[in-house]
């Protein structure tokens, strides 16, 4: 439990037993026995409901094996003694059943119109734990802001920014909060959700002359080779997804295809990663099909663009150029 913790704690069995004494031993209590009593009972579901929470961390702590069943515990458990709280709390202020409709009607009315993002910002993070587009832990797409949810809240995502003025969707060290109105308007793109996998496609252009079909062959024979793993497993979850989705393929052997340009040949070569890996294996890619390369004489590279590089996310990567 943290200090903050220990003195809400406090602060609430400090106000009850001020409550506790004023409508018991004083006149102010006995002339207002009825507000006080309805004050102490509040406080009393404060600091019980902040004390079970409490309580119900320590256990998922000790019980939970992973970060994210840990995290998604605490997520339950909380809105459920929100829920419970704030039920309990309506049934103090508005005993009667028709006091609390006619009293709730007007309040709701003026609310919405008082603060309409605040309400759409609701209702978008309702219609995200109903429909779950994507959980803690996704990578994904909200309009300009790309990232890994690190929580969800019923008002706002919170996102470990990726992209921006970093190359290969690598973390740029902010955190965003996207508001949840995002999503009654805006198209979100999932990058982890039930297929673990995006399509990456690289570029090598040869100078004309060179022995081009060797050179398709090596690239194959090492991207194949360096995503073979990945491939057996994208099969086995694209199985999984079947059941879900309508399919229209289930392609995810690497594959090349050739391109020719006036002043070059282009060899395109197409392969499954995982998006957290993509800067990593096009890294490992591009080293080995260059070092490949320096030991044929009859194929030179002519231009390569990062080697040119189709951003599964939407960005353009950096170019570099080599001209032999």
């Amino acid at each position: 439990m943290s200090g903050r913790s220990n003195l809400f704690i406090i602060f609430l069995s400090a106000l009850a037993g001020m409550l506790v004494y004023l409508i018991n031993f004083t006149v102010y209590g006995a002339d207002h026995r009825s507000i006080l009593t309805q004050l102490l009972n509040i406080v009393l579901i404060l600091l019980i409901s902040y004390i079970v929470r409490i309580v119900l961390e320590d256990i998922i702590k000790k019980k939970a094996r992973t970060t994210k069943e840990r995290y998604n515990m605490r997520k339950i458990s909380s809105a459920f003694i929100t829920l419970i709280a704030s039920g309990m709390l309506l049934v103090i202020f508005f005993k009667e059943t028709t006091t609390l409709i006619v009293a709730y009607g007007v309040f709701s009315a003026g609310l919405v119109i008082a603060l309409q993002d605040v309400f759409r910002n609701l209702a978008g993070g309702i219609m995200l734990l109903v429909t779950r587009p994507f959980n803690a832990g996704d990578r994904i797409q909200m309009g300009e802001s790309f990232g890994d949810v690190l929580d969800i809240t019923y008002f706002h995502t919170t996102l470990m920014e990726i992209q921006e003025w970093v190359d290969g969707d690598q973390y740029t060290g902010r955190i965003m909060n996207v508001p949840n109105s995002f999503l009654l308007s805006g198209t979100v793109k999932n990058y982890t959700r039930h297929f673990s996998f995006i399509w990456d496609e690289a570029r090598i252009s040869l100078i004309p002359g060179s022995n081009w079909k060797k050179a398709q062959k090596i690239i194959f024979e090492t991207v194949d080779n360096l995503v073979s793993i990945a491939v057996m497993n994208a099969k086995v979850e694209l199985l999984n997804l079947e059941q879900k989705y309508l399919l229209t393929t289930y392609d995810v052997e690497t594959q090349t295809y050739i391109k020719t340009e006036n002043d070059r040949i282009d060899i395109y070569v197409r392969y499954i990663v995982n998006p957290r890996q993509r800067r990593k294996l096009k890294n490992t890619i591009i080293q080995e099909i260059m070092q490949a390369f320096d030991a044929e004489e009859d194929i030179t590279l002519g231009t390569i663009s990062s080697i040119e590089v189709s951003d599964s996310l939407g960005t353009a990567a950096a170019k570099s150029k080599v001209t032999d």
